[in-house]
């Protein structure tokens, strides 16, 4: 069993441009997510910071967007955390928390 693992959370409003970029702004690697959130579509992406050891994951609705972030994973801890999220319906800090837990069988500790 790992040690407690911390999830950060952000929502913006897609037409706050300011918060999309400052959302966007930490992941050097962002072109098809500017994308998919400049165009308001849905979607899922994700990215991996090697050396912060940190997994990012971003899903809009068109609307809005929510980021969350997980330290001090893997690589490949953050492909699975990814392919879990996959089956999220709605998304909220609840279903995160369970898609995380599901990939890393890991406690996971919310910091606001």
């Amino acid at each position: 069993m790992r040690d407690t693992l911390k999830i950060f959370l952000a929502k913006v409003r897609l037409d706050d441009t300011a918060a999309v970029k400052s959302l966007l702004l930490p992941i050097q690697e962002y072109g098809n997510l500017a994308k998919m959130l400049s165009e308001r579509q849905s979607g899922f992406s994700y990215a991996y910071e090697e050396e912060s050891c940190l997994g990012r994951f971003i899903a809009s609705n068109g609307v809005t967007a929510i980021s969350f972030s997980v330290t001090r994973v893997t690589r490949q801890e953050a492909e699975s955390i990814a392919q879990e999220c996959e089956s999220i319906a709605v998304w909220d800090m609840y279903a995160i928390r369970k898609a995380a837990d599901r990939a890393l069988g890991a406690s996971i500790k919310r910091v606001q």
